[in-house]
Formats: C-alpha cells, sequence, structure tokens
C-alpha cells in the first residue's frame, strides 16, 4: 500500500496523501499528460496563427495583449475560439482520466505505464466529456444566479470525475454518485478543494509570472512570440497542475468511500481491471491470528487496527 493507506483521512492527510502520490508517480503522471497536452497545443498554436494577425490580440496572461477584436475577423476569431475550448476540453478530460488511473494504480502499489493509463483514459473519454459539458452549465448557471449555488454545487460534484472513471458511471449518475458520497462532508470536502486550489493559483502564479518576465524583455509582441508564449503557458500548466488536480480529487474520492462504504482494495481493483492475482500478497497467519485477513477482523486478536492495514503492519502484531 502507499504511504497514504486506504483508510480515513483528515483534510491535511488527503492533501499529504495526494502530494506523496503525485511525486511518487510523476513519471507516469507527467509523461502521460504531455503526451496529451503537447500535440493538442501545437494544433492549437496553429489554429491561432491561421486566424490572427497580430500578436496584440492574442488572448494571453502577460500585459499588451489582448486588443479589442476587429469587426470583420469576428466571426473567424469566434470559430478559432470555440475549436481551442474544445481542444482545452480534450486534453483536460484525457488527463484528468490517465492521471485518475496511475493514482489508482499508486494506491494499489501496482506498476502503471504511460501506455496503460492513456488507452485507461480513451476508454472513458466520451462519458468524461459529456460530464464536463454538464459540469460547465450547471456550475456556471450556479454562480451567475447567486454565486453561492455555485460554490456549493462546485464541493458538491468534487468527486464526479473519479466516480464516472472507476466506477463506469454515465455523466448524470457520476454527479448524483458525487453528491451522495459528499453529503455529511460538504465542509471537509470544500475545505480540500480550497486548499488544492489554493496551491494550484500559486503554482500557476509562478508560471505566469516567469513568462511574464520573458515576454517583457521583448518590447515588440508579434504574433509567433504571442503564440509561442500561450502555448508554453497552458503546455506547462497542463503537465505539471493537471495530474495534482486529478491526484487529489482521487484520493479525495476514496477517502469518502473509505468512510461511508469501507471501500476495500479488492473491489477498488476489481473497479479498475486489475487481477486479484497480481495484487500483493497478504502475509502469512503468525502466532495469534485467527481467520483470515480481511475488515471483519479490524480489533479483533491478531488483526489490523483499521482496514486496510497501515503499511508495514504484519498479523499478529
Amino acid at each position: 500500500m502507499s504511504s497514504g493507506g486506504l483508510r480515513p483521512l483528515r483534510v491535511g492527510e488527503i492533501l499529504d496523501a495526494a502530494i506523496k502520490l503525485y511525486v511518487r508517480s510523476a513519471r507516469v503522471l507527467m509523461g502521460a499528460a504531455a503526451t496529451v497536452t503537447v500535440p493538442l497545443q501545437l494544433l492549437t498554436a496553429i489554429v491561432l496563427l491561421s486566424v490572427y494577425n497580430s500578436g496584440q490580440d492574442i488572448p494571453t496572461g502577460f500585459s499588451g495583449l489582448g486588443s479589442t477584436v476587429p469587426q470583420a475577423d469576428a466571426a473567424a476569431r469566434a470559430g478559432a475560439s470555440a475549436i481551442v475550448a474544445v481542444i482545452a476540453l480534450i486534453a483536460t478530460a484525457l488527463v484528468t482520466a490517465a492521471c485518475v488511473k496511475a493514482i489508482s494504480d499508486a494506491y494499489l502499489d501496482q506498476p502503471a505505464s504511460i501506455e496503460g493509463t492513456l488507452r485507461f483514459a480513451l476508454r472513458r473519454l466520451a462519458p468524461l466529456l459529456g460530464m464536463e459539458v454538464l459540469l460547465a452549465l450547471g456550475l456556471g448557471i450556479g454562480f451567475v444566479l447567486l454565486v453561492i449555488p455555485g460554490i456549493w454545487l462546485y464541493a458538491r460534484w468534487g468527486v464526479a470525475t473519479p466516480a464516472l472513471v472507476i466506477e463506469r458511471r454515465n455523466p448524470f449518475r457520476a454527479l448524483g454518485r458525487s453528491s451522495r458520497l459528499v453529503k455529511g462532508r460538504w465542509w471537509p470536502t470544500a475545505g480540500v478543494l480550497l486548499l488544492a486550489n489554493l496551491i494550484v493559483f500559486l503554482v500557476s502564479g509562478v508560471i505566469d509570472g516567469l513568462l511574464t518576465a520573458a515576454a517583457s524583455l521583448s518590447s515588440h509582441h508579434s504574433l509567433l512570440f504571442a503564440v509561442v508564449i500561450s502555448t508554453a503557458a497552458a503546455t506547462v500548466s497542463g503537465i505539471l497542475v493537471q495530474p495534482f488536480n486529478a491526484a487529489v480529487t482521487t484520493v479525495l474520492y476514496y477517502d469518502l468511500r473509505i468512510r461511508r462504504e469501507g471501500y476495500d482494495v479488492e473491489l477498488m481493483a476489481e473497479q479498475l481491471g486489475i487481477p486479484e492475482a497480481s495484487l500483493p500478497p497478504a502475509a502469512p497467519g503468525e502466532a495469534g491470528f485467527a481467520g483470515p485477513l480481511g475488515p471483519d477482523m479490524v480489533g479483533k486478536p491478531g488483526g489490523p487496527p483499521y482496514w486496510p492495514p497501515p503499511p508495514g503492519w504484519q498479523p499478529g502484531r
């Protein structure tokens, strides 16, 4: 088992486990993210270069860009924006699904590969795209109405993505599943998501700051320069930030299932399509241990203090 363990975790422990799993699986997480993000961002760059005429019209985060779009080019640029949005949606969905798989494998001490996680993500792509659209519509309406409903829904639907990916649910059922899991745990869930977003905001701020500094070295922003900076910012964020978000929501999802359902390793492996025979074998029985190792042995003589057992625990100890 990973250092986080499959047991109920506090808010700080969820973030700690997510960070450890992120670091532990960095090669697979970032490799999968890069495999998806780099080609799609290059496609985005081609779209921008084919539509815009000036670097000052490219929407980016650094100053001096983002001027008013000329009326004559409005239709073409609106179409380009729509294409860029669709590309971003596909990239986010694929990276998130691949990272959920990689983090789940890390929980089970299973080997993970970039190719395997991406194949897993592709099988979930269509329903995940549908749910991303539903999430955007629902949260958008919630924030427009009164802001507070949007915040409430954001936490309520916070684990919809891993619910859809792991449990193979359709978009509507995944949203309902997330709501049921979060029920009674809204505040801790909101706290985890808030802290995770704060970390993402700080990291993204550093990335944007570095790129802004690079942009400020030039007094004239050519079209190619603006597209390069915009593409670089999106690519770096996609590779570094998206996997971390996926790690946090995945750990949070498993924590909620453990609290509400006593979620165990065997069920987790089954839902991920991992053969039970490939799981780490249970240690042989020792003196004082009576019966097979399982959740029903918690608190009994020789049994674990909680289920699954803490890292390094052996029966009878």
